[in-house]
């Protein structure tokens, strides 16, 4: 399981000031662009991608409708997402399908897509359909985050994940329970077979998030 780590700078100056000695330990970056006014992102991508050259990006414009900070039409969304996709050919890019089903179809020429689902209330009863359906289209990467309210809940998830990639070996999964109710899952992919757990350096991008040094060790322990 490889450990993402999110960046959420909220001007230029903070882009600048980003220390990539202490991202070292992460194996890829997630761009989280939702930090930054809607205008301001295509003036400081230039500056974020620079900044991690050789490194393996995610680029994530999370929206308010799961739990982002950008509030955005359908049009501004996929706009913004193919011009930074277009321009700078970021490793993955995240894509909210079911907030944007309406413009899915502009995004199918992208190979690297992240289809993402966040629910930052529940653990939804048609967790399963969700993610079979993102599985139906056999993106990069399949993304579930959800909000557990009981320990079955955090079980489930860990075990709905195991059986979707014991079914489709050939798709990647990402999925994660939040909340501190939900820290296992993050640390459990060596069990489930899913391939990402996002770590925080100062600032948690999610409920639950594990600090990326807490991250490595713990992973050390159980994967080797």
């Amino acid at each position: 399981m490889k450990i993402v780590v999110p960046i959420m700078p909220r001007s230029m100056e903070d882009v600048e000031a980003l220390d990539m000695g202490r991202l070292a330990a992460a194996d890829l970056i997630e761009w989280r662009a939702d930090y930054l006014p809607k205008e301001d992102i295509l003036r400081v991508a230039p500056a974020v991608f620079e900044k991690l050259v050789g490194r393996e990006v995610i680029f994530t414009l999370r929206t308010s409708r799961e739990g982002g900070l950008l509030d955005i039409s359908d049009a501004d969304y996929i706009s913004l997402i193919k011009e930074v996709a277009s321009l700078y050919q970021p490793e993955f890019i995240d894509f909210e399908y079911y907030s944007h089903k309406e413009v899915f179809e502009e995004m199918m020429e992208f190979p690297n897509l992240v289809l993402s689902y966040h629910n930052f209330q529940e653990t939804p009863e048609n967790y399963m359909e969700i993610m079979s359906e993102l599985t139906s289209f056999s993106p990069a990467v399949v993304k579930m985050a959800v909000m557990p309210k009981t320990e079955q809940d955090v079980l489930d998830v860990m075990n709905y994940t195991r059986g979707f990639k014991t079914l489709n070996m050939e798709q990647s999964y990402a999925t994660m329970s939040m909340g501190n109710l939900g820290k296992l899952s993050r640390l459990a992919g060596v069990l489930t077979g899913s391939c990402w757990s996002f770590a925080s350096l100062d600032e948690a991008s999610a409920p639950g998030q594990i600090s990326l040094t807490n991250m490595k060790k713990f992973l050390e322990e159980l994967e080797n």
